[in-house]
């Protein structure tokens, strides 16, 4: 089994496809390292790239609750085939606890983190 969740060029094409103009990846990241891909009001999106395959997917929030996170997450699921209603029930219990709460579906581990009224959300293959 690899590491990384797929290739950016993948993620980009299938993501982009679910959101709006202002939600959409850029075309070109770094090969190695972090980058990131979508910045709009209090929702980033970073990733972290190992020759064009991507290991890490971070988003973080100012604020612990957005209709742009849920654009964004919905849109990572469909792209990464991994939707689950574990994923939402994981991030309610985490905004709602002020807490760090995990799910995985499909060997795609989310990790949220809602403490200090922000949301952090780190996506990784799970192993």
């Amino acid at each position: 089994m690899t590491n990384y969740l797929t290739d950016y060029h993948t993620l980009k094409t299938g993501y982009n496809q679910e959101v709006a103009a202002p939600l959409k990846m850029v075309d070109q990241i770094s090969n190695d390292g972090q980058t990131l891909v979508v910045q709009n009001g209090p929702i980033k999106v970073f990733v972290r790239v190992v020759k064009e395959n991507v290991e890490q997917i971070l988003i973080t929030s100012t604020m612990q609750q957005t209709p742009l996170y849920d654009d964004v997450f919905m849109a990572l699921e469909k792209s990464l085939k991994c939707a689950s209603i574990d994923f939402y029930n994981a991030y309610q219990h985490a905004i709602q606890s002020g807490s760090i709460v995990s799910a995985g579906y499909r060997h795609v581990k989310a990790i949220h983190d809602a403490s200090n009224d922000k949301l952090s959300v780190t996506i990784t293959k799970e192993r």
